[in-house]
């Protein structure tokens, strides 16, 4: 496996990666059929992009989750 692959595994960034350089990252997920309804309705709704709602979601979700490990 090279080194950058086991350096992403254990959630290290590549010593070339930034914060200046980061830039939103594309990520392919299986989600539950009600899940999907839900987050299409809300784009719907909304008149946002279905992945946007989502990029949305998962955002506040881990926000919510340093919120409480802090």
């Amino acid at each position: 496996m090279s080194k950058a692959r086991l350096r992403l595994l254990r959630n290290q960034a590549p010593e070339s990666l930034t914060i200046a350089s980061r830039k939103p990252q594309r990520l392919t997920i299986t989600i539950p059929w009600s899940t999907y309804q839900a987050i299409a309705e809300t784009s719907s709704e909304q008149g946002r992009s279905l992945s946007n709602t989502a990029a949305y979601w998962l955002e506040r979700q881990a926000d919510a989750m340093r919120q409480q490990s802090a």
